[in-house]
This record gives C-alpha cells, structure tokens and sequence, in this order.
C-alpha cells in the first residue's frame, strides 16, 4: 500500500500546483489553443503528475495477476472500466480544444477508474485469488507466498 500512498502524494502535491491562481502561474510556455496553455507553475506541476503516474502503472503492473483474478470474476466491471476510462481521458482531450467545463467530468471518470484498478490491485487485506490463468496472485507487500498445490 505504501506505492498507492506515494502516488495519492504526488497526485496531491501537482493539484496543489495545478489549483495556483493564474495571477501567480507566471507566463505560458506552451500554448495549446484559446485560452488554454502550460505556465511556468504548471510545467512544474508536470513533474509530481507524472511521477504519481508512473508510480500507478508501476505498481498496477507488478500487481497484474490479483487484479487479472479480480477482473476475472466481474468481465463486466472490466468492460465497464475500460469505457469509463475511454469516456474520461476523450472529454480531457476534446477540452483541450474547445473551452467548455466537460473536462472536470473526463478528469473525474479517469480518477475514478484508476483508483478502482489500484485498490482492485492493491488487495486490500482480502484472500488471494487466482488469475484466469491459473497462477496464484502475487502477494502482498510483506507477505509469504503459500506452497504451490500444483507439479
């Protein structure tokens, strides 16, 4: 859990960055249509955004097999997943290019699918799982891995 922590802080740490007013973000850097670009503050707001990023998919990747075997069970929960993180990142990206409000929806669809396959992956103190594959869920942080049942 102490990868989902690192993450929820660097996470934080960027809307911090990314909620300074605009009197104090100092000139665009990089601009990307009508009203909208990077500032100085915002580039640096890059930095813990893609730090958290990567620590997500790091440890969504090291925990695949638990959460193959979670996703396993419910196909439609993954279908469902998947559409919602589609929904969200496309009204993030079709904000970019017109000035309207739907980007807080695209951003909060993408959010609330990540942190569903992050807890999903993490466990969460319940019993592991098989994938559909047949192999026995990584353990947790700590943990022990119990004697294999097959040759």
């Amino acid at each position: 859990m102490r990868w989902l922590r690192g993450c929820g802080i660097l996470f934080a740490l960027a809307f911090v960055l990314f909620a300074v007013p605009a009197s104090f973000e100092g000139p665009v850097l990089v601009p990307l249509g009508p009203g909208h670009g990077l500032a100085l503050v915002d580039v640096v707001a890059l930095v813990p955004l893609l730090g958290g990023l990567a620590l997500l998919f790091g440890g969504l990747w090291q925990r695949r097999e638990q959460l193959d075997a979670v996703l396993g069970g419910r196909p439609w929960l993954a279908r469902a997943g998947a559409f919602g993180a589609g929904l969200g990142l496309g009204l993030l990206v079709a904000s970019v290019f017109t000035f309207f409000w739907w980007w807080a929806i695209g951003a909060g669809l993408l959010t609330a699918m990540l942190l569903a396959a992050a807890v999903a992956a993490s466990g969460g103190g319940r019993a592991r799982a098989r994938s559909r594959s047949g192999r026995i869920a990584a353990p947790a942080e700590g943990g022990s891995r119990p004697p294999a049942d097959r040759p």
